[in-house]
């Protein structure tokens, strides 16, 4: 006999219910922590952005995109790029 062998379908209908809930709700929270994350990326680039002339642009983007490449991989040091 398993746990869910109650043959009831009132608590069966509330466990499924459940579970699709909390199934719902961590997808919610890695969709907005996603979000999040990537408009506190667009934050720090226009940031960075501020004040640079129009042909210096894409290298601040390429090293901010650097930065989060390193940071992502804490224990890269950076030997492989040669800086």
């Amino acid at each position: 006999m398993g746990v869910f062998d109650t043959g009831h379908p009132v608590v069966l209908t509330v466990l499924g219910a459940a579970s699709a809930a909390a199934a719902v709700a961590r997808a919610w929270i890695r969709h907005r922590t996603a979000v999040r994350l990537e408009q506190e990326r667009t934050r720090r680039v226009l940031g960075a952005l501020t004040g640079a002339t129009r042909q210096g642009r894409a290298d601040v983007v390429r090293a901010c995109a650097e930065l989060e490449g390193k940071a992502a991989r804490p224990g890269d040091s950076g030997g492989a790029s040669g800086r």
